[in-house]
């Protein structure tokens, strides 16, 4: 009898940690349904959810779950499985990275010479010959003078104003940052989708790519990320030390949660490598004991 007892205790020891983690509604916008006896109820901030629950998320909605410690992002409309969250959320704990790090322009790059430091918004702006119209690096380059200084708002302002009138991939990129920084989750999420990362600039697309990967791994699309991660790689882009080290452990995570572990090893021991004593190199000196 004890025998059995303590079999029975080994065994609810190690089933699968998703069975217990609790669930939760973290952040929401649009509208998000449970279904309970054939039909919809709302949901809201707060309300706990039960494994067995399924989801409609409308409304061109965005959701944020709470699952254990992990944060698993909705980020488009359609029906959910709860427990299948539960299951693919395993790897995303691991992906909490910085990603306020201020992108400046490269000096050196004419193209940012347009007469740009002129500024647009409160003062006398650079205009092109042939629409007699502020071009998009001006607005692009006041919009970064703006973020420089933490006034969001205001760079949003002019980011929005040069993807309105040229439809700029980098102003579009940056009211991405700036609806992150603001907590406009869901436009962050739109705009990072609609970026095309062939248009942008070479010294953003590390960023960028950072970053999108960052919101599939939290969408739980991780071949998805593994894909973008790849495909970026394959472009031989120039990286800052700190982006290839946060690429690497993005990389690390995405193939965790696409169950490829051996993948996940080598690019977290390359994260590590990198640059072991910083916050990204630790948290993969973590990941890979982990394995």
């Amino acid at each position: 009898m004890k025998r059995t007892i303590l079999f029975i205790i080994i065994a609810f020891l190690f089933l699968p940690v998703f069975i217990f983690a609790d669930t939760s509604v973290d952040y929401l916008e649009g509208i998000l349904e449970v279904q309970k006896s054939g039909s919809w109820q709302e949901v809201g901030i707060g309300d706990e959810l039960s494994d067995s629950a399924t989801l409609k998320l409308s409304g061109d909605g965005y959701a944020e779950l709470l699952v254990g410690n992990s944060i698993v992002s909705l980020s488009r409309d359609g029906t959910y499985e709860v427990r299948e969250l539960m299951r693919g959320s395993a790897s995303v704990a691991a992906t909490s990275l910085d990603l306020k790090k201020k992108l400046t322009l490269s000096t050196g790059n004419e193209k940012w010479q347009h007469e740009a430091t002129m500024g647009v918004r409160g003062a006398e702006a650079s205009v092109s010959d042939s629409t007699g119209m502020e071009d998009a690096f001006t607005y692009l380059y006041a919009g970064m003078k703006l973020l420089d200084q933490d006034d969001y708002e205001e760079a949003l302002i002019n980011f929005e104003e040069g993807w309105e009138f040229f439809e700029d991939q980098n102003c579009l990129f940056f009211s991405a940052i700036c609806y992150d920084a603001l907590g406009q989750k869901r436009d962050y999420a739109r705009s990072l989708q609609d970026v095309e990362i062939d248009s942008l600039e070479k010294e953003f697309q590390g960023a960028y790519v950072i970053r999108m990967s960052d919101l599939l791994i939290r969408s739980l699309s991780y071949d998805d990320a593994v894909k973008l991660i790849k495909g970026f790689e394959s472009s031989n882009a120039s990286l800052s030390s700190d982006e290839e080290q946060q690429i690497q452990f993005l990389k690390g995570t995405a193939y965790l949660g696409s169950g490829s572990k051996q993948n996940a090893k080598s690019a977290y021991q390359k994260a590590k490598d990198l640059a072991p004593s910083t916050p990204v190199g630790q948290q993969a000196s973590q990941a890979l004991s982990s394995l």
